[in-house]
Parts: C-alpha cells; structure tokens; sequence
C-alpha cells in the first residue's frame, strides 16, 4: 500500500487570512451582549501590601480558596453590615 501526502489546496492560506481578518472574541458575546447576563468584569487596583495580606491569609487556611472567592465574601459580608443599618 502506498502513502501519499496531503494534497495542496492553494486557497487554504487565503480561509485562513479571511478567519483572522474577520476577528471576533474568543469568549463568544462581550458580556453587555449576552442574554441572561449574570455577573460584570471589572478592574480591581490594590495596593501590593493589602494583597499580599489577602494571599497571606489564604495561604493559611486549611482548605484553599481562590483570591476571586475570598474577595466576593468579604464584599458581601461588607454589604450585609452596611446594608443593616
């Protein structure tokens, strides 16, 4: 039985240049378009000592918890305080 290679197809670059020239979002719709939207993106700037105390503290539990986690139960906590009054 013989092998042969692939066969060349000359238009295949051009597809290609056509796909990457169209663009897009690689996570599917920005969230401002997205039906059912649930939750925002937003830029968060901390000093690097109060996150380091934040890592320090995550660190030291017994059970590890990410950073995004941690901080959405602190600003719940914060909110339910302030909330309360």
């Amino acid at each position: 039985m013989a092998i042969t290679g692939k066969p060349h197809r000359p238009d295949a670059a051009v597809d290609v240049d056509a796909l990457i020239n169209r663009g897009g979002s690689p996570g599917g719709a920005p969230p401002e378009e997205a039906p059912g939207k649930t939750s925002s993106t937003i830029l968060l700037r901390l000093p690097p000592d109060l996150l380091e105390q934040v890592d320090a503290i995550l660190k030291a539990r017994p059970v590890k918890l990410p950073r995004h986690t941690w901080i959405l139960e602190a600003i719940h906590e914060k909110l339910s305080r302030e909330g309360s009054r």
